[in-house]
């Protein structure tokens, strides 16, 4: 059995309610983020399939696909981008979705293994800044969506749709993957009459304009940022999966996140190129509604869907992230936090800063790459570890602060700076390349091979002077 101890506070493995939780949609989650025990583990892959099939589902995906022609870049040749960003992003989102079964525990309380329990504090704050952020700025979207459709008030809209979220969250993990896969079809239907309205509107043979050189650059930009996209959800993979059997094959969990967010976000993102052809500047509400025209009712449901779905991820993992910083509360009491915080943004936000929130969001969004390069390099190269446990991990948190761990993401995360190109801050190295963004990637490869060589060397010899 795997066994956790934390540098203050010992955990008992899988300590709660026993088993009663297995299976129980309406039984709120007994558990917060120590490692889940052999007795508590059920459930399957195919329901990772339909939860990142439904987060993938929203405006925000579809906007995601229009900025290829945003940024200047035919509809072919945006799709080719859509298509190799996504198979860049939806292969690291679902090989670290894979740790799931192993660990038994959350994405972010993990890190705390390559990091330490006090290193782990600087992820573990940026993924919840994040995750409230991105829940503000999607409660936005989804509050306009049940305006237009009801006439209700903005605000009253925001709590309306800010109780269905926190609901998600409190009773957690297996009420929302129930959510996820009941939306994930009643979207794919939407969806699809969706797709047969705004196709054909579309013209596909807007072809780009631009210098080779500009459209190479733009392409590698287009191709970084809908890989980012889905890769940002690497922080929060684990915590869908934790409570699968340790013996869970890891390929039938990455083929499984790999299937549904790869639909997902090619299809919308597609679509969303396709729209954006049509050549209209509006609000994306407006949007949907001038382009989906008979159906236009749906697609707002489809759109509040949407935003539910994405938003159960977002305030859950955002309370699973604060309770990583230590802060002394239940997990539900943390649901309630990160949702009331979300919703007071989204209410100050609705005035006209969406997308100032948006842009800050993106920018910080570039510590996911170094951090991810640390935490697979620990988990799948075992850098200063004699062997690899066979099943489930035996996970002591002796440290406060992992130095090879945090001196690498510091050290990927700055080297990366010049690469940036995003709407606050456009680094010197992605102008001589045309625009091309490849920071997450010099991130990913530098923090990677030097956290490796530090835990290889360094590690060891600190430990043998222990001992």
């Amino acid at each position: 059995m795997s066994e956790i101890r934390s540098v203050e506070n010992p955990v008992e493995v899988g300590s709660g309610s026993g088993s009663e939780y297995r299976g129980q949609v309406l039984t709120v989650e007994p558990h917060g983020i120590e490692q889940v025990s052999a007795s508590e583990r059920h459930g399957s892959p195919r329901t990772l399939f339909t939860l990142w099939l439904s987060a993938n589902m929203g405006l925000p995906v579809w906007l995601v696909g229009a900025l290829a022609v945003v940024f200047g870049l035919g509809f072919a040749d945006g799709v080719a981008a859509i298509i190799v960003g996504n198979i860049i992003g939806c292969a690291l989102l679902a090989i670290t979705a894979s740790m799931g079964p192993q660990i038994g525990m959350p994405q972010l309380s993990f890190t705390r293994h390559s990091f330490g329990t006090r290193g782990a504090y600087l992820p573990a704050l940026l993924n919840w800044v994040s995750a409230s952020g991105w829940y503000a700025v999607n409660s936005i979207v989804g509050s306009l969506a049940i305006e237009r459709l009801t006439t209700l008030p903005f605000w009253v809209s925001l709590l309306i749709l800010t109780a269905a979220q926190m609901l998600l969250g409190i009773y957690g993990y297996n009420l929302i993957h129930r959510f996820e896969a009941v939306s994930a079809a009643l979207l794919a239907i939407i969806f699809v009459l969706m797709s047969v309205i705004g196709l054909p509107q579309a013209h596909f043979g807007l072809t780009s304009k631009l210098p080779l050189a500009d459209h190479v650059g733009l392409f590698v930009l287009m191709t970084t940022a809908v890989a980012s996209y889905v890769f940002s959800w690497s922080p929060y993979a684990s915590d869908y999966a934790r409570y699968l059997p340790a013996e869970t094959p890891g390929w039938r969990v990455f083929t499984a996140v790999f299937a549904g967010s790869f639909i997902g976000c090619v299809w919308l993102q597609v679509l969303g190129a396709a729209v954006a052809t049509i050549g209209l500047n509006l609000a994306p509400i407006d949007l949907v509604v001038k382009v989906m025209g008979p159906i236009w009712v749906p697609a707002l449901i489809a759109v509040i869907l949407g935003t539910i779905a994405a938003n159960a991820l977002n305030i859950y993992t955002g309370a699973l992230s604060l309770l990583t910083l230590d802060v002394p509360i239940k997990r539900w009491v943390s649901v309630i936090a990160v949702g009331i915080l979300g919703g007071a943004l989204a209410l100050y936000g609705s005035s006209g800063l969406s997308a100032k929130y948006e842009n800050f969001l993106l920018l910080i969004s570039y510590w996911i790459g170094p951090w991810l390069a640390v935490v697979l390099a620990d988990f799948f190269l075992h850098p200063g570890q004699p062997t690899r446990p066979e099943k489930g991990w035996r996970v002591a948190f002796s440290r406060a602060v992992e130095w090879p761990g945090l001196v690498a993401f510091l050290v990927g995360l700055a080297v990366s700076v010049p690469f940036m190109n995003s709407a606050l801050y456009v680094g010197p190295m992605a102008n001589l390349l045309h625009g091309a963004d490849i920071a997450y990637y010099v991130g990913i490869l530098v923090a990677g091979v030097l956290y490796y060589v530090l835990r290889s060397v360094v590690k060891p010899r600190a430990e043998a002077g222990e001992a």
